[in-house]
């Protein structure tokens, strides 16, 4: 995870412990579990047991994620977050294939976790799930995608230490059991709601309230009454059409 943190998304499911939700053991069944540790990559590869050499063991896991890396994707997930009330968010996936790839059906599945829980002195515990939310099954054509959106409120341990809480959204072949190829996977990190050029009130949404804003200000600079630095997206210091162009391109995002 930290030297691939680009391109490998790992979530860790507890079972028989404290630290275990329902859906882990589900997914235990689903991937007929038989002993820890069990990793699986993009649902295909299953590694059982373990080397008492941390070497070892990272070669071991290296090859299957080179293996599954060469494998291509047409599926693709854009994840967003808004926050929609005190420490809840409206988590949102737009999952689609690519104008070129294959039509399928996708089974999504959306995730809290929180890494580094439980605490280690090894700091062997990553993306603990602490949450999960089923995201349907969908039939997609290429070209085509679908928009979901699940609401989690984050509270106890997770919203104490919220800058090690994630959303982590996964695309799968539908139907069980294991093996079932995940297409693939998006991960969203703490503060969730996105910088993105045209929010100028922060909600994480592109929307009418934003454009009022910005046309509130629009012919402004700074030291000018009136001013709002949150709508000159390129810091120039004035608001004028090239902002107005950047929330126009995003308007909508997120809503």
């Amino acid at each position: 995870m930290n030297t691939f943190p680009d391109s490998f998304v790992g979530i860790q499911l507890h079972i028989g412990d404290p630290y275990t939700i329902g859906w882990c053991g589900q997914r235990a069944n689903f991937y007929g579990v038989s002993g820890t540790p069990t990793t699986w990559f993009d649902g295909v590869l299953e590694c059982e047991g373990a080397y008492d050499s941390d070497t070892q063991m990272y070669n071991w896991y290296n090859q299957q994620r080179q293996q599954r890396m060469s494998v291509p994707t047409d599926v693709t997930i854009e994840l967003s977050a808004v926050e929609s009330a005190a420490q809840t968010y409206d988590v949102t996936a737009v999952v689609g294939i690519e104008a070129g790839g294959t039509g399928k059906d996708v089974r999504l599945h959306f995730v809290e976790v929180l890494d580094y829980y439980p605490s280690s002195a090894d700091d062997r515990y990553r993306n603990c799930v602490v949450e999960h939310q089923a995201g349907g099954t969908y039939t997609l054509a290429p070209g085509e995608s679908t928009t979901v959106t699940r609401t989690f409120a984050i509270t106890g341990v997770s919203w104490t230490n919220r800058e090690d809480a994630k959303f982590v959204v996964f695309a799968r072949e539908p139907l069980s059991p294991a093996p079932k190829e995940i297409y693939n996977c998006a991960e969203l990190g703490w503060p969730f709601v996105m910088d993105v050029e045209g929010d100028v009130d922060g909600d994480g949404d592109v929307d009418l309230e934003d454009l009022a804003a910005l046309l509130a200000s629009y012919g402004l600079c700074v030291g000018d009454p009136g001013y709002n630095d949150d709508a000159d997206f390129n810091n120039d210091g004035c608001i004028d059409l090239v902002d107005l162009a950047a929330l126009l391109a995003n308007y909508g995002y997120g809503t």
